[in-house]
């Protein structure tokens, strides 16, 4: 039976859906663009924009690029019915930044100090994380948006009001608002690192630098260019791909002194940036390592 490739996303024109089609028709595989925004979500299944109830069949590999919540009731739906699918139904606690945090912290890999705010009691917390200026961050987000340098409490006050008021006009029913302040590292702002894996294997690491201000993102502006991963780097993706048993992720992390802190779990990472700066046909890896079987259970 022919092998058929779902993404799962918002946009067909996004790089990695176009990316994953194009790999898909080297390999003779059957390739379907599913726009989530726009099917219905049931009990029972997946309905398509025209109605017309999704069947998935054993061959198929789903793989989601767009809101990791909705993605993961599929996931669900999937594993019951012993699909292939990622992000997983357990790697949708990657989505959320201060899960992340502590899971981090949990396995001994250093991270910026990070502190979860449940109150406007700020300068009661901005202790826990070194002080002003600190980072703020709505903990559930994407490509560098919502998060911003702040120097005092009234701005931080601002920045979460200025989100809210941002998310009325467009807002998602699935959407968690919340908010964390995390360390500023100075010496390393508008700089950070992109190691991309696919289970036990790191396919490159680049670097990332922005421009102007402080986010590195590429698609903010920032400037990538590939890197050699030392033996630290290495040491820590590794580990952050066996304890959090990851298929596929791009790890952030910032350079502090002679270490490493992560910061981020990208479980459906980007890699337009990557590919770019690397020549990595990282679509077409992604693809074979998943024909292959080769996505080990850890």
């Amino acid at each position: 039976m022919k092998k058929r490739f779902i993404v799962l996303g918002e946009v067909f024109s996004e790089h990695r859906a176009l990316r994953f089609r194009e790999e898909c028709e080297k390999r003779n595989i059957e390739f379907k663009f599913v726009n989530i925004y726009k099917s219905v979500l049931t009990a029972s299944g997946l309905y398509d924009e025209n109605g017309k109830l999704i069947e998935f069949e054993a061959n198929d590999i789903l793989w989601g690029i767009s809101n990791l919540t909705i993605g993961h009731f599929i996931a669900r739906k999937a594993e019951r019915e012993g699909l292939k699918m990622w992000p997983s139904k357990d790697a949708v606690d990657f989505s959320d930044k201060f899960l992340t945090n502590m899971f981090f912290a949990g396995i001994s890999v250093p991270t910026p100090r990070t502190v979860f705010l449940n109150s406007y009691y700020i300068d009661r917390m901005v202790d826990k994380v070194g002080g002003w200026p600190c980072v703020i961050k709505k903990n559930v987000s994407t490509v560098g948006k919502f998060v911003e340098i702040v120097n005092n409490e009234k701005e931080a006050i601002d920045f979460i009001k200025n989100t809210f008021d941002q998310a009325k006009n467009n807002i998602l029913p699935t959407n968690r608002i919340r908010f964390l302040l995390q360390e500023f590292i100075q010496e390393s702002a508008g700089v950070d690192y992109r190691v991309l894996c696919l289970n036990d294997e790191i396919i490159g690491v680049i670097k990332r630098e922005a421009q102007e201000g402080f986010k590195s993102n590429v698609s903010l502006g920032g400037v990538a260019t590939q890197v050699e991963v030392d033996a630290k780097l290495e040491a820590y993706a590794k580990k952050i791909m066996k304890e959090g048993k990851l298929f596929y992720a791009g790890i952030d992390f910032m350079k502090a002194g002679d270490d490493y802190l992560a910061i981020e779990v990208n479980t459906s990472a980007q890699f337009k940036g990557f590919e770019g700066a690397t020549g990595i046909n990282v679509a077409g890896r992604i693809l074979d390592e998943l024909l292959h079987g080769v996505n080990k259970k850890k």
